[in-house]
């Protein structure tokens, strides 16, 4: 059994809901692959070919395109390879990525440059809204979610218990590395929003801030 990535045009990736759709109704109607759709197969293919069989994110080589969209078949335990390989290739396409296990959506028009680190699912090669709403809603008890946009400049939240989460962001160094605890998911995403839109001045007055000791 493979785990799935759907490669779709970038148009069609607003929501997880609409990507879903759209890649179904592609898959239904079995038409031609698009030049796009059957350039970016062919790409990630031979990125594949270059690799050891045990190395290879494929479970199906060559790639193909159905319509406009593209099926990606990976094998578990090459999930993480399969996300860093297809997801700037697709980006660089104007293709966004849905992920029909975690029924979430990258795509380059709703996303910024960085990564998101969890506790159960690896890492995502960008910053997309999907990722924080979903990841930080599914916390549970030691789990933790980091968005970082460049080296050492990070906001991150780890569940210490049932009713609160322990929020820290980082800008650089060790002189600018604060903490917090908030109570509820849905403050800490807000707080992450934040902290990307517009950076550490977003949420420095809204919490009592301590300066971490590492």
């Amino acid at each position: 059994m493979s785990y799935d990535f759907w490669l779709l045009p970038a148009e069609h990736c607003q929501t997880a809901a609409a990507a879903r759709a759209f890649a179904l109704a592609q898959d239904e109607a079995d038409e031609p692959a698009t030049s796009i759709a059957s350039s970016l197969a062919a790409d990630i293919s031979a990125v594949n070919a270059d690799l050891t069989e045990e190395q290879g994110f494929l479970s199906v080589t060559p790639l193909s395109g159905t319509g406009a969209a593209v099926f990606v078949p990976s094998p578990w335990r090459r999930i993480q390879d399969a996300r860093d390989v297809m997801a700037p290739r697709a980006f660089a396409a104007d293709y966004g990525m849905y992920d029909p296990q975690l029924d979430i959506v990258l795509s380059p028009r709703r996303s910024v440059a960085g990564k998101v680190s969890t506790s159960h699912e690896g890492t995502f090669p960008t910053i997309a809204p999907d990722l924080i709403d979903h990841f930080v809603g599914a916390m549970k008890v030691d789990d933790f979610v980091v968005v970082e946009t460049s080296d050492e400049v990070y906001i991150q939240t780890t569940r210490v218990d049932i009713n609160a989460f322990a929020v820290e962001h980082r800008a650089g160094s060790a002189d600018q590395h604060f903490g917090t605890e908030v109570v509820a998911a849905p403050e800490v995403v807000g707080m992450m929003k934040a902290w990307l839109a517009s950076g550490e001045v977003a949420i420095t007055d809204q919490h009592s801030w301590t300066k971490i000791a590492l």
